[in-house]
Order: structure tokens, then C-alpha cells, then sequence
């Protein structure tokens, strides 16, 4: 439902375009997430009774593609559609391993609000965000996967300086998860 009322949005915004100015862009960066590895791996200590040990990503790539419509000089709206790559997590127990891993994709609306070079936006996603996890025990290997998807709110903002822009946007609740917040740091450029 939240996808169709912001395609709803998105398309409302976008037929307006031919009185405004319309610029694409693309950005390009990382996304850093917490994946609770540490907890996961005290769950598994305390139910096996054996120390656990675990390495985990901090961060992985992610990429946008976007429209810019501009409404007045200071005040642009923006659709666009982003992924990461995986935030991947090991943990080891004597004889056996556990990996997981999660990905995330959506798409985003926000009201950008210009002054000068700097920017600031404020908007919603929605999303799915995709884990894997992989048991393995005694050299037999259990695949388990999983898709949530839902919706949250992004901030952000940046520096724009001619048609390239450093910036840095919060969204949460990915895939409509409370626990699940993700904040991507990017460098793009608009045409």
C-alpha cells in the first residue's frame, strides 16, 4: 500500500515536470548498518554453552539513481531508487559455522531544500531488505532466507557544488523494521 501511494506521488510530481527543470543524478558510496553481531553471537554462546567467535562487515557499497524537479530555486523534490551490497556477519563454534547476510533496496521521496551549496532533504523509502543465513554442522549446510519490506523516513543533506554533491542520508526503519536503520555517505553527480 505505502508503495502505491508514493509510485502515486512520485508520478503526480513528475507529470508537473514540464513546468520545472528535471536533472537525473547518480550517487555512489557506503552504507553503514549494525548488524547486532555481537549479540547474535552471545545468543549462540549461551545456547550452546562454547565460546563463539565472529567477524562482521561494517559496511558495504551502496548506489542511488535519482530525479531532481525543481519547484522553486530553493525547494527541489526527489525520486529515486537505491540498493547496497551485502553486510555479511561469520560466527564460529567448535565444529560448526553461522553466516548471514543482509541487502537492502527501495525507492525514496524527498523535499530538498537548497541554500547556497548546502542541502538538507527529509523525505520517506520504501523498501525490502533481503537476509540470508547459512548453518552449517558436521559438514551439512542449512540455508535459510528471508524478505521484509515496509517503510520509514530519511533525512539528510550535504554539499552540492555545480552538478556534484557530497552527502550523507538516514533511513529508517528498513523494510519496515524498527531495528534496521542504515546511513549511506555518497558522492554523486547530477546532468
Amino acid at each position: 500500500m505505502n508503495k502505491i501511494k508514493l509510485s502515486i506521488i512520485g508520478v503526480l510530481l513528475f507529470a508537473n515536470s514540464v513546468f520545472a527543470e528535471v536533472k537525473m543524478g547518480v550517487e555512489g558510496g557506503l552504507t553503514f548498518a549494525d548488524m547486532r553481531a555481537e549479540e547474535t553471537a552471545q545468543i549462540l554462546a549461551n545456547a550452546s554453552g562454547s565460546t563463539v567467535t565472529y567477524s562482521y562487515d561494517e559496511a558495504t557499497w551502496s548506489g542511488r539513481i535519482f530525479a531532481d524537479m525543481e519547484i522553486s530555486p530553493e525547494i527541489h523534490a526527489e525520486l529515486g531508487y537505491f540498493l547496497t551490497g551485502s553486510l555479511d556477519a561469520t560466527y564460529t563454534i567448535s565444529g560448526a559455522s553461522a553466516t548471514e547476510g543482509y541487502d537492502a533496496m527501495g525507492i525514496d521521496l524527498a523535499a530538498v531544500i537548497y541554500q547556497d551549496n548546502v542541502f538538507f532533504k527529509a523525505g520517506m523509502h520504501s523498501s525490502e531488505l533481503n537476509g540470508n543465513a547459512k548453518l552449517t554442522i558436521g559438514g551439512t549446510t542449512y540455508n535459510v532466507t528471508e524478505t521484509i519490506s515496509g517503510s520509514g523516513f530519511l533525512v539528510g543533506g550535504g554539499l552540492q557544488l555545480d552538478d556534484t554533491r557530497f552527502g550523507l542520508t538516514y533511513y529508517s526503519d528498513m523494510g519496515g523494521d524498527a531495528d534496521s536503520d542504515m546511513t549511506m555517505i555518497y558522492y554523486g553527480v547530477m546532468f
